[in-house]
């Protein structure tokens, strides 16, 4: 049994039952110490101070996209992401009662209420949608209220809520991807991908010139996505994961070209690829 010193300390956006508590608990078992925290933000702030080792954060999901308060705490913060992890997303409606006419609310955290739009738009068209912290803080008021249902897992079921609907999610495959960041950097696998984030001068053809690098260094974009520039309006930073690790010739001579023609480019980590489930 490991001593409590030696326990890893990992923080996630609780409260307990919530998706990133089941990809933590995935990731890390009953090996770890976890720190529990408000915000998406706060957890990657635990893990900057040293409150946590790590932080397990939800970066993107198969049907609502990017999760932008990730993609700007990681934008923010000096740290690595130095794993990812993909976590089947099975949503259900959680009440009090079976009896779905009973139902006046729905809450839920913002992604999965989106996940499932057209299920709840169908079956409970008449019923007010309420966006919680999370999906725990969503199960924790249909506990106090037998008019208000959530949206959530098996495991916010657990507070004491029936499972009213199971699988209401919108689309098949939903999944969402969780990174986990840190200070320590990871060697190559050979299995390897790297996140990072560019900018480009406000002209045309600059984002063509910087995609043309990659593709002539023979590298694989699997994502890319803009979000805004908050210090430079309509300015934009764009974030993209590629095949490849920060140490493989291809990519440092993409990222050498790209400095040289004036791009900002900063790694936000390389780590091993995860394997997609299902």
């Amino acid at each position: 049994m490991q001593s409590q010193q030696s326990r890893t300390r990992v923080a996630y956006m609780g409260p307990p039952r919530s998706f990133s508590n089941a990809a933590a608990l995935a990731l890390y078992g009953d090996s770890a110490e976890f720190v529990v925290t408000r915000t998406i933000p706060d957890a990657v702030e635990a893990a900057a101070e040293g409150q946590a080792e790590v932080a397990v954060v939800p970066i993107e999901n198969t049907i609502e996209g990017g999760v932008n308060a990730t993609l700007d705490a990681l934008f923010d913060s000096d740290l690595s992401i130095v794993g990812e992890f993909v976590l089947d997303v099975d949503l259900c409606l959680l009440a009090q009662s079976a009896d779905l006419s009973r139902i006046q609310r729905v809450a839920s955290h913002p992604q999965p209420l989106g996940q499932c739009k057209h299920w709840l738009r169908q079956h409970l068209p008449h019923a007010e949608l309420v966006v919680t912290s999370s999906t725990t803080a969503a199960a924790q008021d249909a506990l106090q209220d037998p008019q208000t249902a959530a949206v959530g897992s098996k495991l916010a079921a657990e507070t004491g809520l029936l499972v009213v609907r199971e699988r209401i999610q919108d689309h098949e495959g939903n999944a969402t991807r969780f990174v986990i960041v840190g200070h320590r950097l990871t060697a190559p696998t050979g299995e390897d991908k790297t996140t990072l984030v560019f900018s480009t001068s406000h002209e045309r053809g600059a984002l063509r010139r910087v995609l043309e690098v990659f593709d002539e260094e023979g590298l694989n974009l699997t994502r890319i996505e803009s979000r805004p520039l908050r210090s430079q309006k309509w300015e934009y930073a764009f974030f993209t994961d590629l095949e490849g690790h920060r140490d493989d010739p291809s990519v440092q001579r993409a990222l050498a070209r790209l400095s040289e023609r004036g791009a900002l480019v900063r790694v936000l980590g390389s780590y091993p690829r995860a394997r997609t489930p299902g």
